[in-house]
């Protein structure tokens, strides 16, 4: 849970006498929760020491972070000092003035999720910034007052829409597999046999050195397609040590994110005697035709996944579910900074919508082409794979026979067990 965002003014502070400096980050806005009970704008170093701060700074202003070598503008990672995280963003003006952003979250939770969000502030700030110098440098008092509002109000929305996007429901978990390539790596070794949660760990590290494999296996447990369970072990013939103990993941159903047709949308239509229906059954026919849920490029897959990963498209969508409208009465549920023609224009190529006109009326309609839902799978062909992994002379895919054991009978007692969406 985010616990609220800051934004500081870099000042360096020198004496002109001594030339000596002393850095401080002068507070612009610190925006909290709006459920925040504990700190406040008296507490806030709890959140956020200096030390942390001078930190993240650093991280940006030497390059350090960015592979390139160059000033990174954005900065993500765990705080020493206090036990949260930071989403961080660094601005730097032409004439030297300096900004700093910060964004505080809890330990487990997911900052990639929020990324656009914090993009999207970022682009705001700028503005923001630079009105704010030329206001400091005119000292024009009730200018700089009203920039601080403005300013106040764009973290509060910012803070409004990562509490948002944190409520996720089922289907936007399954989105958060598909959106993201170390839990799609997870999934693709699950699927091939049980693996041990420090080897699974040690496998994705080699290409995310920072991931968390505890945030990444979080919605394959929540929506139930894996389990875990703890191995004892077995002694080594040769040395008498235990091997083959700890914790181990098993994949008990499988998943694919599929199209359908929105049965509910085809049935109103067509009880109503709807003129669009023709015209919406036609298309719909058409698009399902060719359609095939496991031939789909997982590249398109990802970009559904992504739709359901933002705020504003995935209360839209949702709303079409049941309903659809004329283009230019299309409800106003998108958020002030979210431009509905370039929202429907992307929706168009994904074919998750489509535009019907009127021939009477002339008028054009948006309406749902294909609604969205997990295909749940029961993973027969894991059968002879665990058979296979048991049997193999091969170390790196040998499955130990408590392993197996335990695997197939996760997969008979799970067998019946229904995932509900």
């Amino acid at each position: 849970m985010i616990q609220g965002i800051f934004t500081f003014q870099f000042i360096l502070n020198q004496d002109e006498d001594s030339g000596e400096i002393e850095p401080e980050f002068r507070p612009i806005q610190l925006i909290f929760r709006e459920d925040e009970k504990y700190f406040n704008k008296e507490n806030y170093l709890e959140l956020i020491e200096e030390d942390d701060m001078f930190a993240t700074f650093y991280q940006h202003t030497t390059g350090t972070y960015n592979v390139s070598g160059t000033i990174s503008n954005f900065y993500s990672g765990r705080l020493k000092k206090s036990p949260y995280q930071v989403s961080s963003y660094f601005r730097q003006e032409q004439d030297g003035s300096q900004f700093m952003a910060f964004g505080l979250f809890e330990l487990d939770d997911e900052l990639p999720l929020f990324e656009d969000l914090i993009k999207d502030l970022a682009r705001r700030l700028d503005a923001i910034y630079q009105t704010l110098l030329r206001a400091q440098n005119s000292k024009q008092i009730s200018l700089i007052s009203n920039i601080n509002i403005r300013l106040a109000n764009e973290l509060k929305f910012t803070i409004f829409q990562i509490e948002r996007l944190s409520r996720l429901d089922k289907l936007q978990k399954v989105a958060l597999i598909y959106n993201n390539e170390d839990r799609l790596k997870i999934l693709e070794l699950l699927r091939e046999y049980p693996t041990s949660k420090r080897l699974l760990k040690s496998t994705i590290e080699k290409s995310n050195p920072n991931a968390n494999i505890d945030i990444l296996l979080r919605p394959l447990l929540e929506l139930n397609l894996i389990r875990r369970d703890w191995s004892k072990g077995e002694k080594d013939r040769k040395t008498g040590a235990i091997i083959n103990q700890g914790e181990y993941l098993f994949l008990v159903k499988d998943i694919n994110l599929a199209r359908i047709p929105n049965s509910t949308l085809l049935n109103h239509l067509k009880e109503t005697n709807n003129k669009l229906y023709p015209k919406y059954q036609k298309r719909v026919r058409e698009f399902f035709a060719s359609y095939d849920p496991q031939a789909e490029p997982l590249e398109d897959k990802r970009k559904l996944a992504a739709m359901l990963l933002n705020p504003d498209i995935y209360d839209f969508f949702a709303l079409l579910r049941n309903n659809f409208y004329p283009i230019d009465k299309i409800p106003k549920i998108f958020s002030d900074f979210a431009v509905t023609e370039i929202l429907l224009e992307n929706l168009k190529k994904l074919n998750v919508i489509t535009e019907i006109e009127d021939n009477k009326e002339k008028k054009k309609w948006i309406l749902l082409l294909t609604d969205i839902e997990p295909l749940i799978i029961f993973p027969e062909y894991l059968l002879p794979k665990i058979r296979e992994a048991f049997k193999s002379e091969k170390e790196d895919i040998k499955v130990p026979f408590e392993v197996a054991k335990k695997a197939l009978d996760l997969l008979e007692v799970t067998f019946k067990e229904e995932i509900e969406f």
